[in-house]
C-alpha cells in the first residue's frame, strides 16, 4: 500500500512518490536554542522521528536534516517581519553570558533531552550561526532576480513580498490583511507594510557579521564544492540574519534546491515556512519542498501551557515527577499528529501502563521454552502474526495514523498473552513485535531473557568469584553482560555448596530490583 500523507499546502491528502526512488530527504524545522526545550516543542521532534522511522520500516533510505536556531529569532514572531529582541541575546542579557555560551549549552541539553526520548539521529544538525555565507549567497540571489531590495543608507534586505503572487499559498493568508497588521508597528524602510527582513542591522546585537570580511566566509563552499566568495551587494551593512532565511538557506545546502518532505508545528507554517517557500523559490525558481507536514499544538490540562501556572513542562520536570522518557515519548506519539492533543499527568500514568503491557508481552515471547509449539499454535499464531504486520502498515500509510497502529499492536498483545507461543512461534512473533517497536521506540530491548543451563555449565570453570560479583551488584545498575557474570558466579557458588555467597548474591540482585528464577531449563531475568 502506498503511503499517503496529508499536504498542508494542498489542503489534501496526497499519495507520496519519492523525489528519487527508495530515498526520502525530509528537512525538520528545530528548536530555538535559547532555553530548554518543553513538551509542546518536542511533539513536533517526536512526529518527524515517527516519520523517519516509519519510511526506515518501509525500507527506504531517510536523509533527514534537523536545523539548529542560535541567532536571529526574535521574540515577537507571529508577524513576518518580527519584532522585539532576538531571543538568544535576550537569554544572554538575562544570564550574564555570551550568547554562544547559551546556545551551545541548550543545544548540548536539546540533544540530551531528544535522545532520552529516542529521537534518532539526523543525519545533520546545521547551526544557523556556522552558514551566514549560504544565507547571504541566497540573499543576493533575491536581490539579482528582483525579489528583494535594500532602503537607501540602511545596509538592511527587506524581501518584496508583492513580487511573489504564490505568497500565502501554504498559509492560507491573503496578502491585504497581512499588510493590514503590519501597520501596527510601520517601518519607513519598507515598501510595503508586510515585506520582511532578509539581513537586520543593529549597532546593539551581540552576534553580528561583516557580509565583505574574509572571515565571514571563511570555510565557505559552494553548492558546486568552490571556495570562491561570489560577489554581494555593497550596499549590505554588517548586521545578522533574519529568522526565515536560515533554513531556506540550510536545507538548500544539504538536501538540495527540491526536497521531498518540510515537517515543524503548526505555528511555523506562517509566518515562517511561508516566507521560507517564498525565499528558496524567489531564489532559484526551483520547487523547493514538495510536501509540508505539521504537527498540531499541544495542551496541558485542556489549557495553552503556562509557565507561570506551572504546566510549561521539560522531560526533566516530567521526571523529576517519577516518569520516564520511554512514557513521555509514548503518550505524544498516541495521537495523531494532525489532532489537537491534551497532555495530562493521568496520560502519563495511561502511557506507563500500556508499556508495561507491551513489555510484558514482549518479554514473555524473549522468554517462551524454546520446546517447538503444536502446528495449530503455529497456524494461528502466524495468522495472528501477519494481522499485526498488515493492520500496523495500513494505519501507518494512513497518514501516520499512530493509534491506530497500536490499536492493531495491543490486539496482537491479547492473543500473544492467551496462545503463550513457544519455540518457532514465539521467535516469529518477536520479530514482529520487535519491528514494530522500531517505529515506536519505547520497549527496552534486551532486559529480560534466559540463560541456558547448558551455557552456565559450560561456563562454569570460568566463573567470576563471588566477591566479584558483588562488587558489581554494589555498583548499581547491570547491564545485561554484567547480570550474566552474576548469574555465573551464582551458579558456580551452588555447585560449590557455597550457598551463604549464592544466597548473598540473590539478595543483591533482588535490592537491585532484578527479578531472577530458577527454571529447569536455566535462569530466568528482567531487568528494572
Amino acid at each position: 500500500m502506498a503511503f499517503l500523507l496529508y499536504d498542508t499546502r494542498l489542503k489534501q491528502q496526497i499519495e507520496f512518490t519519492p523525489t528519487k526512488p527508495s530515498r526520502v530527504s525530509i528537512y525538520n524545522c528545530g528548536p530555538t536554542v535559547y532555553s530548554t526545550a518543553h513538551i509542546g516543542n518536542f511533539r513536533s521532534f517526536l512526529f518527524a522521528d515517527l516519520l523517519r522511522r516509519y519510511f526506515e520500516y518501509r525500507g527506504y533510505q531517510v536523509t533527514q536534516v534537523m536545523n539548529i536556531t542560535d541567532v536571529g529569532h526574535l521574540t515577537e514572531d507571529n508577524r513576518a517581519d518580527a519584532g522585539g529582541e532576538d531571543k538568544l541575546q535576550k537569554t544572554a542579557r538575562e544570564l550574564g553570558w555570551d550568547p554562544f555560551k547559551v546556545a551551545r549549552h541548550f543545544e548540548d541539553g536539546f540533544h540530551a533531552d531528544r535522545r532520552a526520548l529516542g529521537v534518532k539521529d539526523a543525519e545533520r544538525y546545521p547551526r544557523a550561526t556556522d552558514h551566514i555565507p549560504e544565507m547571504l549567497v541566497q540573499i543576493q540571489q533575491l536581490l539579482d532576480r528582483g525579489h528583494a531590495y535594500i532602503p537607501e543608507n540602511s545596509g538592511e534586505v527587506y524581501y518584496d513580498i508583492s513580487s511573489f503572487p504564490a505568497y500565502g499559498a501554504l498559509s492560507g493568508k491573503v496578502v491585504e490583511d497581512l499588510e493590514a497588521g503590519a501597520r501596527v508597528e510601520v517601518n519607513q524602510l519598507k515598501r510595503h507594510p508586510a515585506d520582511f527582513a532578509l539581513w537586520k542591522t543593529d549597532a546593539g546585537h551581540l552576534m553580528q557579521w561583516d557580509p565583505h570580511s574574509d572571515g565571514t566566509w571563511s570555510g565557505y563552499l559552494s553548492s558546486s564544492g568552490a571556495k570562491e566568495r561570489p560577489a554581494l551587494d555593497p550596499r549590505i551593512g554588517k548586521g545578522f540574519p533574519g529568522w526565515h532565511i536560515e533554513c531556506s538557506a540550510m536545507s538548500s545546502r544539504y538536501l538540495g534546491e527540491v526536497f521531498d518532505i518540510h515537517t515543524g508545528g503548526e505555528d511555523n507554517i506562517f509566518p515562517h515556512h511561508e516566507c521560507e517557500v517564498a525565499q528558496a523559490v524567489g531564489a532559484t525558481g526551483a520547487e523547493y519542498a514538495r510536501h509540508w507536514m505539521h504537527a498540531r499544538h499541544l495542551l496541558v490540562n485542556g489549557r495553552k501551557m503556562s509557565k507561570s501556572e506551572g504546566t510549561l513542562y521539560t522531560l526533566a520536570d516530567l521526571t523529576e515527577r517519577g516518569y520516564s522518557p520511554r512514557e513521555v515519548r509514548y503518550l505524544l506519539l498516541a495521537n495523531h499528529y494532525r489532532q489537537p492533543m491534551n497532555f495530562t499527568l493521568e496520560g502519563l500514568d495511561a502511557a506507563r501502563a500500556s508499556i508495561a503491557r507491551l513489555q510484558n508481552c514482549h518479554d514473555l515471547l524473549v522468554e517462551g521454552e524454546p520446546a517447538p509449539a503444536a502446528p495449530e499454535l503455529i497456524e494461528e499464531m502466524e495468522r495472528v502474526t501477519a494481522a499485526l504486520e498488515e493492520g500496523f502498515g495500513a494505519a501507518l500509510d494512513d497518514d501516520l495514523n499512530a493509534s491506530a497502529a497500536l490499536a492493531h499492536v495491543f490486539d496482537f498483545v491479547g492473543h500473544v498473552n492467551r496462545l503463550k507461543p513457544t519455540g518457532r512461534a514465539a521467535t516469529r512473533a518477536l520479530a514482529a513485535l520487535t519491528a514494530c517497536d522500531a517505529v515506536l521506540g519505547v520497549l527496552r530491548a534486551g532486559q529480560s531473557g534466559v540463560i541456558a543451563k547448558e551455557e552456565l555449565e559450560a561456563q562454569v570453570g570460568s566463573a567470576p568469584a563471588p566477591a566479584v560479583a558483588l562488587e558489581l551488584l554494589a555498583a548499581g545498575a547491570l547491564s545485561v553482560e554484567d547480570l550474566k557474570r552474576v548469574a555465573l558466579a551464582r551458579h558456580a557458588a551452588r555447585k560449590a555448596r557455597d550457598f551463604a555467597a549464592a544466597d548473598a548474591i540473590r539478595d543483591g540482585l533482588k535490592a537491585l530490583g532484578v527479578q531472577f528464577e530458577d527454571t529447569p531449563s536455566g535462569v530466568r531475568y528482567k531487568l528494572p
